[in-house]
């Protein structure tokens, strides 16, 4: 599966690099919730809605890095029942957590808030490594 490409076509299908406008535009609601400080979000499926759930005490840029690694979710895989749970050392070794994480590392690639260059090496690998991915969003969430 080529997850850049994947992440390319939605964004010029969506015209915009914003997870937030880009969920809206798939039919996926984000609803702000008061979640344990373990969990960052998770993807649900209710009446064939999806619903990203997020922590509501999440900074700004913690929500977006959890919304992405959301709608990876939503657009790889069945689209319900995955949470995004990261301790800073923690690592879901699972083919479904690691594609999520690159679909949202490479979604945040195309944001000008966020530094490119840094992830540059990262980004231009084939199959990145799942634990720098991860090791990438976590830093980006604390």
């Amino acid at each position: 599966m080529n997850i850049k490409l994947r992440v390319a076509n939605l964004v010029a299908k969506s015209g915009t690099t914003n997870p937030y406008h880009i969920a809206n535009d798939l039919g996926i609601d984000i609803l702000p919730l008061g979640l344990p400080p373990s969990i960052r979000g998770f993807l649900v499926r209710v009446l064939r809605r999806k619903i990203i759930m997020v922590n509501d005490s999440l900074d700004e840029t913690a929500q977006m890095v959890t919304i992405c690694h959301e709608i990876g979710h939503a657009r790889l895989h069945a689209g319900y029942g995955y949470y995004y749970h990261t301790d800073g050392t923690h690592y879901v070794p699972s083919k479904r957590k690691r594609e999520a994480n690159e679909f949202g590392l490479h979604l945040l690639s195309y944001s000008h808030d966020f530094e490119v260059d840094v992830w540059a090496n990262v980004l231009s690998n084939k199959r990145p490594d799942p634990n720098v991915v991860h090791r990438i969003l976590n830093e980006l969430c604390c």
